[in-house]
């Protein structure tokens, strides 16, 4: 294993990004930049032992730092994906976040996605980034340091340790959103790839895709994958938790849900390269995003790959969203002073 630190580019504000790259002994890789903690490029062979990068994203980072093109590979915290009317309740304390999207917050505002994060340490195969938050930041309460871990192993698995410390109780929901095409072709979107989503319920959604608090069944609807089938079989298939033209942007119950204890959340395949990916989670839900928000004309991504309308795959662990309002929905409080742990891992191999 080896590590390597390069300089990546510069941000319009003139802050430089550094991206670093972990390679194994098979070499397979990672790369790692500075700006938001986020996965660059991960490069895993095919059938023929070809390499390829199986993330979308960008040569330049300040492409990256747009939250029109989709968050594409960065951490997001301190709380992931929506919470209804920009705000929330602690023990009687209400807090008010960014209504950054419409009358809600997205993905806490898109500060620690869109910031420079430390890096606290680096091994062969690991790197540790750090980002700090002080109290009422973005209106979160409490001084909060949240620290990822990304590892990476010689059979080609992508660890994600993420720790939360807060000098008072709050809220945390971390994830990250990589978008992942294991073909490696530019030209090809998401919808040939087979998925299978380890849920037989997801989160019911009002007209601005805002949990109402029910769960539906995805048994007999175009939400089930319970069993492997093309994404783009039914993605174009009227239903009540889609918005027209879209497609999958939803949020899958898991079937376990015991916060803290791992289990397999979903398999993605590229038949002809035979690529396979499997996320494994230890929290209660994953979001299926498939980039129909993303810009149908395109945006220019690294190489001959574009970053545009349903080129890729975003798969993000996570609790429901706007669970922090929703009593019914597992969910975990960072208590004071207590560390909060949650981790992902990203197993790429070969289907048989």
């Amino acid at each position: 294993m080896s590590i390597n630190k390069a300089k990546f580019g510069c941000l319009d504000n003139g802050k430089e990004v550094e991206l670093y790259t972990i390679t194994n002994k098979n070499g397979a890789s990672v790369s790692l930049m500075t700006l938001g903690g986020g996965i660059q490029s991960i490069k895993v062979p095919d059938k023929n032992g070809v390499l390829g990068d199986v993330v979308l994203g960008f040569d330049e980072p300040k492409h990256y730092a747009n939250p029109d093109l989709g968050y594409q590979g960065l951490l997001v915290g301190r709380f992931a994906n929506r919470i209804r009317d920009g705000k929330f309740t602690v023990d009687g304390v209400e807090y008010n976040t960014p209504k950054n999207q419409g009358t809600w917050t997205l993905h806490g505002g898109g500060r620690f996605s869109f910031s420079i994060w430390n890096v606290k340490e680096t091994t062969d195969n690991s790197v540790t980034f750090e980002f700090f938050s002080p109290d009422m930041e973005d209106g979160f309460g409490g001084n909060f340091t949240m620290t990822v871990k990304y590892t990476f192993t010689d059979n080609n698995t992508l660890r994600l340790d993420y720790t939360v410390l807060s000098d008072k109780k709050t809220v945390a929901n971390p994830t990250n959103h990589t978008y992942f095409n294991l073909s490696c072709k530019g030209d090809s979107t998401i919808e040939n790839h087979l998925l299978q989503i380890n849920a037989d319920k997801f989160t019911e959604t009002d007209e601005n895709q805002l949990p109402t608090g029910e769960l539906g069944d995805v048994k007999g609807t175009m939400m089930d994958f319970t069993h492997l089938h093309k994404i783009g079989d039914k993605i174009d298939e009227p239903f009540r938790a889609i918005i027209d033209g879209i497609g999958y942007d939803n949020n899958y119950c898991l079937y376990n849900k015991e916060i803290g204890k791992m289990a397999q959340a979903a398999i993605l395949i590229d038949e002809e390269s035979k690529r396979k990916l499997e996320v494994w989670t230890d929290l209660p839900g994953i979001q299926l995003y498939c980039g129909g928000w993303l810009s149908k004309e395109g945006t220019q991504g690294k190489k001959d790959s574009p970053v545009t309308f349903r080129r890729g795959v975003a798969l993000e662990t996570q609790f429901y969203p706007n669970s922090l309002n929703i009593p019914q929905f597992p969910f975990k409080y960072v208590e004071p002073n207590e560390e909060f742990k949650t981790t992902t891992e990203f197993r790429f191999s070969l289907a048989e």
